[in-house]
This record gives C-alpha cells, sequence and structure tokens, in this order.
C-alpha cells in the first residue's frame, strides 16, 4: 500500500488562498517537525492530515502559458476542467531529505512522467494554495512552481486527455482571462492571483496570515 506525505490540517487552517512563498515559510518550519507517512486511502478520508501535492505551471519564453484538459473525474470540480497545473502526491523520500527537498525531488519526477521534461532550471517557487472549498479539495495543499518549456510532452493519460486540442497548447494570458471559468479552482486561483494582462506578476494585495 502506497504511503504519502501528510501535515496536520491545523498548519495552514482553512479558506482558499494563494499565499506567496515568502509568506510560507513560517508554516514549513512547523511541517518540519510534524510531517508523517500514511497509507494513501486513510489520507484521502482523513479529516486530521493533508496532503502535500507540489505542482507547476509551465510557461514559455513569451509567457504563454501551457493548459490541459483534464480525465473525467467523480469530482465535478476538477473533472474535464482545463488546467494549468502538473503534478502528484509525495510518495518517495531519500534518506535525510527535509519536507523541502523530499517534495521537490518527486516535483521533478512528477514533471518528466506527467509531461516529458527534465528542467534545464529549477522550477521556481511561486506560493501554496489552501483550499477549503470542500472538505475533498481541503485534504490537499499544493506547493506550487513555475517552469519555463517550450513544448510538453502529455504522458499522464489518467490525468489530462490527449483528445482536447486544448491540451499542451500554450495560450496568453488575457486567454487564459476570458476562459476562466473552465479552469479547474486551484488554477482559477492561479489566474485570479498571479496572472494579469501584462503577463505574470503578482497582484499588489493585503496578505492575512491563518
Amino acid at each position: 500500500m502506497q504511503d504519502v506525505l501528510v501535515f496536520p490540517r491545523h498548519v495552514f487552517g482553512e479558506g482558499f488562498t494563494l499565499l506567496p512563498w515568502d509568506a510560507v515559510q513560517p508554516y514549513i518550519k512547523r511541517i518540519e517537525t510534524t510531517f508523517e507517512w500514511l497509507p494513501r486511502p486513510e489520507a484521502e478520508v482523513s479529516d486530521y492530515w493533508v496532503q502535500a501535492i507540489p505542482c507547476v505551471f509551465v510557461k514559455d519564453k513569451e509567457d504563454k502559458y501551457c493548459i490541459f484538459r483534464r480525465v473525467e473525474n467523480e469530482r465535478e470540480d476538477l473533472s474535464r476542467r482545463l488546467s494549468l497545473v502538473v503534478g502528484g502526491h509525495v510518495d518517495s523520500a531519500n534518506d535525510g531529505e527535509c519536507f523541502e527537498a523530499t517534495m521537490f525531488s518527486n516535483l521533478i519526477r512528477e514533471i518528466n512522467e506527467e509531461i516529458g521534461i527534465h528542467p534545464e532550471e529549477d522550477p521556481h517557487p511561486v506560493g501554496v494554495i489552501v483550499d477549503g472549498s470542500s472538505i475533498k479539495a481541503s485534504r490537499h495543499v499544493a506547493f506550487l512552481y513555475e517552469m519555463t518549456a517550450a513544448q510538453v510532452l502529455t504522458n499522464a493519460p489518467e490525468e489530462f486527455t490527449r483528445r482536447s486540442r486544448l491540451t499542451g497548447e500554450f495560450v496568453s494570458p488575457s486567454q487564459l482571462g476570458r476562459r476562466h471559468n473552465e479552469f479547474d479552482p486551484w488554477s482559477r486561483l492561479v489566474i485570479e492571483e498571479y496572472v494579469c494582462p501584462d503577463g505574470l506578476m503578482p497582484k499588489r494585495r493585503q496578505i492575512s496570515y491563518l
């Protein structure tokens, strides 16, 4: 049975927000001392533990963003939605690795497996998405990175459908805005809080710590 990395829900609390990376360092210090490994079926129904999901969105050198069409899913908020994010559970670790290093090594593996890329430069951390919109959504916390690539390979048919012309297509920020309601919740939050018509830049906003 596969074990996945989890940490206590109370570290971040509830809400629906994208916390910028420099604001989450105190939380990561707490996670370093509280994370555990739990069988995934148990994690998927736990109200105490939440699962760390390192994920990435991809842009090209012209600041266009790669999008994907999700496959049918039992969760209505994900099924056949457009998505910006690629990633997965943390399910392996090297001896002595800290939480951040474990997350990062799993992210690099997911990037290679799902979109066929060996990054020439390390993905850049953006922030953490806490999604309290439903109990199912709240069991996963996204540790979000960005990376630059010219193209992707869709190697994860269990996640993204190859039959959609949009899977693997790079589109402008304005196109993302026009299709905003077609995206999954995490991607919508990235568009709302991080992507603007002039390119990739954070909005000026007040950060409220959870």
